[in-house]
């Protein structure tokens, strides 16, 4: 979207079990009007989506429902897996989708040489879980 250029994109893959999109919303407070709120200097926005047993490794803040955030416990993932299995149980896929702030891209942009797995792995730490889908 106009509104939210992106600035980098890693397709789903087999052995990564998730995606990620970085996108510039340079200027912002708010993600969006009434939106999670976003931290001062915040350029970035990285937004991964895929397998919640995948996502959640990478976790280690929730959204709350006031739009703030909590750390993430390890008994909080695992209350997320049970829901995750519950939809599984009536045939049900269901999505994670994860977000981190950044003040700059998390790795040299002129450097050719950084792979993009490099660029997936920079991009994917210290998650907030969001939500489930």
């Amino acid at each position: 979207s106009k509104q939210y250029p992106r600035v980098l994109e890693v397709p789903f893959s087999s052995s990564r079990k998730m995606m990620l999109t970085m996108s510039d919303i340079s200027g912002r407070s708010h993600l969006c009007e009434g939106g999670m709120p976003l931290p001062a200097g915040t350029s970035l926005l990285s937004v991964c989506k895929g397998a919640p047993n995948f996502i959640l490794d990478y976790c280690t803040e929730q959204l709350t429902e006031d739009g703030g955030s909590r750390p993430m416990s390890d008994e909080d993932k695992q209350r997320v897996l049970e829901i995750v299995d519950a939809y599984s149980t009536r045939a049900l896929r269901v999505l994670a989708i994860a977000a981190q702030c950044f003040e700059e891209m998390p790795f040299d942009t002129l450097d050719e040489d950084v792979t993009t797995d490099q660029k997936f792995e920079a991009c994917r730490t210290n998650l907030r879980l969001l939500r489930l889908v």
